[in-house]
């Protein structure tokens, strides 16, 4: 048996810094992670969020009057509301999930399976269009 009276034993991450005002508390930060937060910018204000909201806004209420005309021009249609959603998409993975100011690495995992969903998906639309698209 071992004798724990003399020793003390502290649980990890319960440890209290105090702040005097001699040496204030301040969270530790290596030089490289400062470097990296100013690297990359800052995150959009307040205002801009607003307006990309107003922008998505407006091309959701266009994507619904288009998907309402009845016209035998259906191709240009399903163009018209493709390009309007992969709109819509590259601004709320641009602003909303922060990758116009996430680190290069990120942008680039989330393109390469951004492409690889698009080969995926013209692969589908090839394979069914005789179904899919009218003449």
């Amino acid at each position: 048996m071992t004798d724990t009276a003399d020793t003390e034993t502290e649980t990890p991450g319960t440890a209290v810094a105090v702040a005097t005002d001699e040496a204030p508390a301040a969270i530790p930060q290596t030089p490289t992670d400062v470097e990296v937060a100013y690297e990359y910018g800052h995150h959009p204000s307040p205002r801009q969020y607003v307006l990309i909201a107003v922008v998505l806004v407006v091309l959701t209420a266009i994507e619904i009057a288009v998907s309402y005309i009845n016209t035998a021009h259906t191709n240009l249609i399903i163009i018209a509301l493709f390009a309007m959603g992969a709109a819509k998409f590259f601004l709320v993975a641009g602003w909303y999930m922060h990758m116009k100011v996430d680190q290069p690495f990120f942008r680039r995992i989330f393109v390469i399976g951004l492409i690889g969903a698009g080969i995926v998906y013209g692969i589908v639309l090839l394979v069914f269009s005789s179904t899919v698209l009218k003449s």
